[in-house]
């Protein structure tokens, strides 16, 4: 039964597209490959803004790969002022191996990796990002990583069994369940916006009210509260890509007053133990 949710969690695009997507980034000096604690090799796209003071870590969503996330990678940057690194799950586009729920934790781990110990960016200066499924590896790194900067979750699952047959089925199913955000979010130590879609009918809008419900029950939540959005009338497919990049950049700016991007010298001790 595990084999059967994994399958249907990551229907994975047709990989042509994307290998000749990222090759273009490749001779741009923007594409990266990194090694997972598994030792698969997965690309990433680095777009990197020399004057910027966040970097996006970006998890992509179901049924799309981080070469067809080119165009709203490239615009996320341009409109947030901000860099932008977006990592591949095993088994999507030219990544080695396949897809599973530990293999996209470890993937998000390869790119934080890189980011806060190649690249050397302080962690109170990324700000990850998931996008639907994405939001699972999203989740999972903020909770066990508590000096990252911020956390921004579009559409995101309480688990992927709860998205797809409701909170009372999933106790049956919870030992096939993945993705439990909602065990892991109450430990995110850093401020979160959740947008979602009121109308979405393939991740309930409900999942993103519990995991708000759920923020709010955090003992520092109050220090780093920040309102969701409720996009009223809106899908899980048609959230308007200017709308949701304008919110982004307003967080972007809530971090920069509330001072989660300036370097202390404690947070260079907090990265991942490898």
């Amino acid at each position: 039964m595990g084999s059967i949710v994994s399958k249907l969690a990551f229907p994975y695009p047709p990989k042509e597209h994307s290998a000749d997507a990222l090759a273009h980034r490749s001779r741009s000096n923007q594409l990266v490959f990194l090694t997972t604690a598994s030792k698969l090799r997965i690309p990433a796209v680095d777009i990197r803004r020399p004057d910027s003071e966040f970097t996006i870590l970006y998890s992509h969503g179901n049924a799309e790969d981080v070469g067809l996330s080119l165009q709203i990678l490239d615009a996320m940057s341009a409109c947030c002022g901000c860099s932008v690194f977006a990592y591949e799950y095993p088994g999507y586009s030219v990544s080695d191996g396949e897809p599973s729920e530990t293999n996209c934790y470890e993937a998000a781990d390869a790119a934080y990796r890189f980011l806060t110990v190649e690249a050397r960016i302080d962690p109170s200066r990324v700000v990850v990002f998931g996008r639907s499924l994405g939001t699972g590896p999203a989740v999972d790194l903020c909770s066990r990583i508590p000096d990252i900067g911020g956390c921004i979750l579009q559409s995101p699952l309480e688990s992927a069994i709860r998205c797809a047959v409701g909170n009372f089925a999933s106790y049956a199913l919870y030992p096939v369940d993945i993705f439990r955000s909602h065990q892991k979010i109450g430990s995110v130590a850093c401020p979160v916006l959740i947008m979602h879609g009121t109308h979405d009918t393939v991740v309930p809008c409900d999942n993103g009210r519990t995991l708000y419900a759920q923020l709010q029950g955090r003992p520092c939540h109050q220090e780093m509260a920040y309102d969701p959005v409720w996009m009223q009338s809106r899908g899980h497919n048609d959230m308007p890509q200017d709308l949701c990049l304008g919110h982004c950049k307003k967080f972007l700016q809530f971090l920069h007053d509330r001072g989660a991007g300036s370097l202390k010298k404690s947070d260079r001790g907090n990265i991942l133990p490898w």
